[in-house]
């Protein structure tokens, strides 16, 4: 049903360990990681976004996300991270990769939990943000950041991390137009079940906060997240074109490091590490 979500879809009963301590459900809005962004410094950690529409969805590096209303899910979470704990998602005392591919990693392998649970459809993973069902794009996860807070001497700023989530739920393929109608699908179209957006919402939620929470706790917390991510990532041994740099690049992924690299076996001979927040990976 193309009915708008509301907190009680979302939180049924109340907040969860770390999200939902407040919650702004708009009909409308630019974009949800937007919204957060812009008033990190008044929201509390764990607040979450939700929007039936986005007129200005974004992805990665700049590109647009779309989705007729209420055919998606399109929420955001906010998380404080500690000016003097940049790492706030846990992980071993050594790793100092920053927070925003690791949380990016850990939103795309909650969401494919969720969709496991609620659907009968089983996506996979692809470097560095993507969900993919038939191999054609499901969903994506975009992390982002701010300072929030004023720096002291001493006192690192704060920041808010603010993960974004997209997965397309009920379109139709005659919603996908131009390179999208070769490249997109939903749960939809894939699906032999009804899609509740409603019931896998608020799974993706509860799936974030639980890996957050273990994260937290677990010395190795982060490091099982990369593990499960790997397990549901067909990219291993995969042949692909990457623009870095404002040049293509063709090889065969040889692994995803613990910062979130992709480490490339190029055709052209030699090793290359890639980075998510600088390289395009053409579908």
């Amino acid at each position: 049903m193309h009915r708008p979500l509301t907190e009680n879809d979302l939180f049924p009963n109340g907040p969860l360990n770390r999200l939902g301590r407040q919650v702004l459900v708009l009909d409308q809005i630019d974009s949800t990681n937007a919204v957060l962004l812009a008033q990190a410094q008044a929201l509390p950690d764990g607040t979450v976004a939700v929007a039936d529409y986005q007129t200005a969805g974004r992805g990665r590096q700049g590109r647009r996300w779309t989705a007729p209303r209420g055919s998606s899910i399109l929420l955001s979470v906010m998380l404080i991270e500690s000016g003097d704990s940049p790492l706030s998602l846990g992980g071993s005392a050594g790793e100092t990769a920053p927070a925003a591919p690791h949380a990016a990693m850990l939103a795309a392998l909650a969401a494919c939990e969720a969709i496991d649970a609620c659907t009968d459809c089983q996506p996979a993973l692809r470097w560095p943000n993507d969900l993919a069902l038939g191999g054609k794009k499901l969903g994506g996860v975009l992390a982002e950041s701010t300072p929030v807070g004023t720096a002291r001497p001493g006192h690192p700023t704060a920041r808010a991390l603010v993960i974004g989530v997209g997965i397309n739920c009920l379109q139709q393929p005659g919603h996908f137009q131009g390179e999208l109608a070769g490249e997109a699908t939903s749960l939809e179209i894939e699906s032999a079940e009804p899609i509740e957006r409603a019931t896998l919402a608020r799974e993706l939620l509860r799936r974030i906060d639980a890996h957050l929470v273990a994260c937290a706790r677990e010395s190795r917390g982060w490091e099982q997240v990369r593990t499960a991510w790997k397990s549901r990532c067909d990219d291993l041994g995969a042949h692909v074109t990457l623009q870095d740099g404002g040049q293509s690049f063709t090889g065969t992924i040889l692994d995803i490091t613990t910062d979130g690299d992709l480490l490339v076996q190029l055709d052209h001979g030699g090793r290359r590490h890639f980075g998510s927040a600088t390289t395009t990976r053409l579908w």
